[in-house]
């Protein structure tokens, strides 16, 4: 229910005031359509003064008014003599309702205009659109969501690229990754008391002064805080595993930390995505989700990819090179003023790349005179073959040509990224104290539930259908004992499996009459009744509907089975 300054809308209002039943069928048409339209627009319209309402009673009269949206998301499986009625009937009443109609075209345009005839569609205005494809709305959400400081939690390499994986070789569904990642998001803080700490850092210290004492003791268990302990002189062990009020203290130093250090970590990666998404194959990856995968994963810095990366940079132009600087500043400058400048690393960063740009900016293009030399003369003599040549040629190019100014100061502005900064602000978050408290690394667990098992769940239903029925019919003491009160399918099911890999249909009908509805002599039934044949054919047949069997060739009263198992 939509609320605005906690109250409720219109809309609302009317939906609860309104009987369930209170429009018949008969009352859904165009008049009762405007006369709706025209009683929501008046009581949504600011009351006026006549002098005001004399004034402007031209405007009001204009296009002004909300427009109302009919969606048809699918024109081609929809009936085209009733979109075509549909579209004329509207058509007469467009001066009193301000239709919209958007119509879903799963292949083009032209299956639109196949649809409706001339005299249909010349009463419309046609414009068409495109929306964006769903991966560029996942790359939004992973953008301007997950990777900034508005959620605190995060995911490991691992979890992270298996739902990417999900996403792009499955369903394609930015709604599926969001609720994987809340799934994930449930594991996190179920399994787990001390990750109250997972919050925004203005929550912090009220979370920190509420913990348990065996909460405290459980975030001293965590490996990342035991490795943090083996760092430091034995003199501060004891108080970090013994007091609480000092462990408390350190607690809070570190989560503060922690979350500079994510928040660093994701303004380096922007940089660092922007510096290298354009390059030639783009060894990074050309979207920021691949660049966080790997920096999440390892340091990045000593990636073979990323030295790729930097001696393509080493060949970029002048103005290609001001752009991507330009870019960095930017990325900077925002998390900067969102620090409200409380960041000197950030800084210091951001002037020392100011002063490169400031310097690039000033050279030419033009090499410095100091740089040029006369070409080298090679004395090749009166007698000499090719390949006398060819290495008097390749001691020539080893020789290096001296760099001009414009390349010295790239070389020593990319040395000073790959060497000194990225290395410093993007290091692996396993790396932090307390990172188990924001990042979520229990893939296996979140695999299990939220990849489906198709093969595994189709044969829990067949073979004890009682795990999901819940009924004291379908219980049954071992899981390969088969009783009539189950459903033909389980039934069937569990006599196929007692099959090879060619099933006689006689014998199976046999063996299913027998459990169904056993003759009171026991010998095989030859005149089987038209119901238990009905069932066993239906039975038969949603099992290969499944999968489980198919017809054979070989022979015509048999089938084959396909499921495993089969000998």
């Amino acid at each position: 229910m939509s609320r605005k300054d906690g109250n409720m809308s219109l809309e609302d209002e009317d939906l609860l005031d309104r009987p369930k039943n209170h429009i018949k069928k008969s009352d859904c048409n165009f008049p009762t359509l405007s006369a709706w339209y025209n009683e929501q627009v008046r009581l949504k319209s600011p009351s006026r003064s006549p002098r005001k309402k004399l004034k402007n009673s031209q405007s009001v009269e204009g296009n002004k008014n909300p427009l109302l949206v009919v969606v048809i998301p699918n024109v081609e499986g929809f009936s085209s003599q009733v979109l075509q009625n549909l579209i004329l009937i509207a058509s007469g009443y467009v001066k009193s309702l301000p239709l919209v109609f958007v119509f879903g075209v799963a292949t083009a345009v032209c299956a639109l205009h196949r649809s409706l005839p001339y005299h249909v569609s010349s009463k419309l205005c046609n414009e068409v659109f495109h929306s964006e494809p769903s991966i560029t709305y996942l790359n939004q959400v992973i953008d301007k969501v997950l990777l900034t400081s508005k959620c605190p939690f995060h995911l490991d390499d691992r979890t992270f690229k298996l739902l990417t994986d999900i996403f792009l070789f499955y369903d394609f569904s930015v709604h599926g990754f969001i609720q994987h990642f809340k799934y994930c998001m449930i594991e996190h803080f179920f399994n787990s008391n001390s990750k109250v700490l997972c919050c925004p850092i203005a929550d912090m210290p009220q979370s920190i002064k509420s913990l348990s004492e065996e909460q405290l003791e459980e975030l001293r268990q965590l490996s990342s805080f035991r490795q943090y302990v083996d760092t430091l002189p034995k003199k501060e062990k004891a108080p970090l595993l013994l007091d609480n009020s000092h462990f408390k203290v350190v607690l809070q130093k570190l989560m503060v930390e922690l979350h500079e250090y994510v928040e660093n970590f994701h303004t380096f990666l922007r940089c660092l995505h922007v510096l290298t998404s354009s390059l030639p194959k783009a060894p990074l990856g050309k979207h920021l989700r691949e660049v966080y995968s790997m920096a999440v994963a390892s340091n990045v810095s000593e990636a073979s990819q990323f030295k790729e990366c930097f001696q393509l940079l080493g060949f970029q132009s002048r103005e290609e090179l001001l752009d991507k600087i330009e870019k960095v500043l930017s990325i900077l400058q925002s998390a900067m003023k969102e620090k409200s400048g409380k960041c000197p690393s950030l800084k210091e960063v951001e002037q020392k790349l100011s002063e490169y740009h400031t310097k690039i900016a000033e050279l030419g293009m033009k090499t410095a005179e100091h740089a040029l030399k006369s070409p080298t003369k090679i004395d090749i003599g009166e007698n000499i073959n090719r390949h006398q040549l060819k290495e008097k040629l390749l001691e020539l190019s080893r020789k290096q040509r001296p760099l001009s100014a414009y390349e010295e100061t790239r070389k020593s502005l990319l040395d000073y990224l790959a060497g000194s900064v990225f290395p410093q602000f993007l290091v692996p978050p396993v790396t932090v104290p307390f990172h188990e408290v924001l990042f979520f690394s229990n893939m296996a667990r979140v695999k299990r539930h939220i990849v489906g098992t198709p093969r595994a769940v189709v044969h829990m239903a067949l073979n004890n259908p009682c795990y999901y029925l819940q009924c004291d019919c379908c219980r049954m003491d071992k899981s390969s004992s088969v009783s009539s009160t189950l459903p033909d399918i389980c039934i069937v099911y569990k006599l196929h499996l007692e099959c090879g890999r060619l099933i006689n249909m006689y014998d199976w009908l046999q063996a299913f009459l027998a459990i169904v509805s056993p003759s009171e002599s026991g010998e095989e039934q030859r005149e089987v009744p038209p119901q238990m044949q009905a069932r066993f054919t239906q039975a038969v047949a949603e099992l290969q509907f499944l999968g489980f069997i198919k017809t054979s060739r070989k022979k015509t009263d048999h089938v084959t089975r396909l499921t495993w198992g089969a000998s």
